[in-house]
């Protein structure tokens, strides 16, 4: 049987099957398979587009908006802030590559002057191309290229509604990335210049993502090109473990006639990912003004969301619980079925007031590394978390500790009450820099798929989900008991409402263990 005369749904799943080289090929052999499977591959190649900031990622774009065959099949555009995770300068005197290391390692013994010579002449070679598309890319976030292209590119692509930033790891694009359906634009001229054995290793602290860079220039394209969008997302969470997550005040500022036309380009908005990060030092001043203003549009579009993705941060001080509390008291939710809180304080009354008005029609709910901050009256108040032992869990009061335990108790009583999850994940959560653990004596029946945690696993992470429990949520969620937990590793992002503390920096294989975090990014 010939292949032309198979059934159209048959042809599509054995194509399915196929790289993108090959179904690419086998489409150009005859017109009737071009014309029968042309839906199939734009959908499943071209609905949802990653873009690196490279020159040959600005052009593919701009191409594919022209195109009158793919151009209709782009719903989702995924900007890549960043390459090689964020650096813009590395020593060249440091400068090294996993290759590198792994012939070191097979020779097991200090090479000879030849083979030193070799090594570092590749090394110099690597490092001016590295130079060279660093430079690249960081003339694109910091003229405006990224704004250029988009103002141009939008207009063309009427169905792209979901638009945001996203986060993958240079070992994960260059080695991982063959998954099907994963269309990076930009991706192939910098798999000619690097693969996933010569990228650069880094063995300084990682610095922070230039997110807010490119969301100005997002932002300011959707008001060029009036785009209205469906779905906007600030930054990727799905760096877990690093505190890299966060759209800086510094670089987003936008006037506030910038932000009047803006508010009517979301009035369609269901999907949103906030993720504020106030302050990286000391020395920086807090932006209150843009804060305000980013806080007016969540605010503004909340009555028509249906997924929400907020924080506000900052990763190296307490912050007042007025911030989230004065939110609390004015948003309104209509729709919202789906919430996510991370890195986040709060006090009992204002989380309350923040769900009240989404109760009704809530289903899923995650919190993770939100920290209460309310007074216990019972006892001297603790402060944030500091490196100073005396500030640990086993220096505190048992009045300290029961009134800890009774907050997180009235939480999860408040949501027995009002609240008919269908599904909750709860993960590093505590008071003021400090975890709490929870015990759940009936994880058997509450729906978890690994039913009781490993040993290796958070003991403060726990799942309810109703599609497989066979409980009610509000008898698991009250039966959990609460115990303070003194942790004593920092791996990445602290707990909020600490003081001081100082994150773990990355070794040599760091970058290896983040390709592992990010092989199956959020979506949303």
């Amino acid at each position: 049987m010939s292949i032309t005369s198979l059934p159209l749904e048959l042809l599509t799943r054995i194509c399915e099957y196929l790289e993108p080289q090959d179904w690419g090929a086998l489409r150009i052999t005859c017109r009737q398979i071009h014309g029968n499977t042309l839906e199939a591959y734009t959908t499943r190649y071209f609905k949802r587009i990653s873009l690196l900031l490279t020159r040959e990622g600005l052009d593919r774009l701009d191409n594919i908006s022209t195109s009158k065959t793919l151009r209709g099949s782009v719903e989702e555009i995924w900007i890549i802030p960043n390459l090689f995770e964020g650096w813009t300068h590395l020593d060249k005197a440091k400068f090294t590559t996993v290759d590198t290391r792994k012939h070191l390692v097979r020779w097991g013994r200090r090479p000879t002057m030849e083979e030193s010579n070799e090594i570092q002449a590749e090394l110099e070679a690597l490092f001016a191309v590295f130079e060279a598309t660093m430079k690249e890319h960081r003339v694109i976030l910091e003229s405006s290229g990224l704004f250029g292209t988009l103002e141009k590119c939008l207009p063309r692509l009427e169905n792209a509604v979901t638009i945001g930033l996203r986060f993958y790891a240079t070992h994960f694009l260059l080695n991982i990335a063959k998954h099907t359906g994963f269309t990076c634009l930009g991706l192939r001229e910098l798999k000619s210049k690097f693969n996933y054995k010569t990228f650069p290793m880094y063995h300084q602290r990682l610095p922070f993502m230039p997110y807010d860079l490119a969301f100005s220039q997002l932002l300011n394209a959707i008001i060029k090109s009036s785009r209205k969008v469906q779905a906007l997302h600030t930054c990727s969470y799905v760096f877990r473990g690093y505190d890299l997550c966060g759209m800086k005040l510094k670089s987003s500022q936008l006037p506030e006639s910038q932000y009047q036309l803006l508010l009517p380009l979301l009035k369609d908005l269901t999907t949103l990912h906030m993720c504020i990060r106030l302050k990286d030092h000391e020395q920086e001043t807090f932006d209150e003004g843009t804060f305000k203003r980013l806080l007016n549009v969540l605010v503004t579009v909340a009555p028509a969301l249906k997924t929400l993705t907020f924080a506000q941060w900052s990763p190296i001080e307490e912050l007042s619980p007025l911030y989230f509390k004065n939110l609390s008291r004015r948003i309104r939710f209509s729709q919202l079925e789906e919430l996510h809180l991370h890195s986040i304080e709060v006090t009992v009354n204002s989380l309350e007031e923040f769900l009240r008005t989404a109760a009704p029609t809530l289903k899923r709910l995650r919190l993770e590394f939100v920290s209460l901050v309310d007074g216990i009256t019972s006892a001297p108040d603790p402060g944030p978390l500091t490196e100073n032992s005396r500030s640990w869990v086993s220096s505190l009061s048992v009045e300290v500790k029961n009134g800890m335990q009774e907050l997180w108790k009235r939480v999860f009583k408040s949501w027995a009450d009002h609240l008919k999850l269908q599904y909750v994940e709860l993960s590093n959560l505590g008071y003021r820099g400090r975890y709490i653990k929870l015990q759940d004596h009936l994880y058997t029946d509450r729906g978890q798929p690994d039913a009781q945690p490993s040993p290796g696993l958070n003991p403060s992470s726990f799942y309810f989900d109703a599609k497989r429990a066979n409980i009610p949520f509000k008898e698991w969620v009250t039966q959990l008991q609460i115990e303070m937990w003194h942790r004593t590793y920092f791996g990445g992002p602290t707990l909020p409402g600490t003081s001081g503390i100082q994150v773990r920096q990355p070794g040599p294989g760091f970058s290896n263990m983040v390709s592992s975090v990010c092989i199956n990014p959020i979506r949303g």
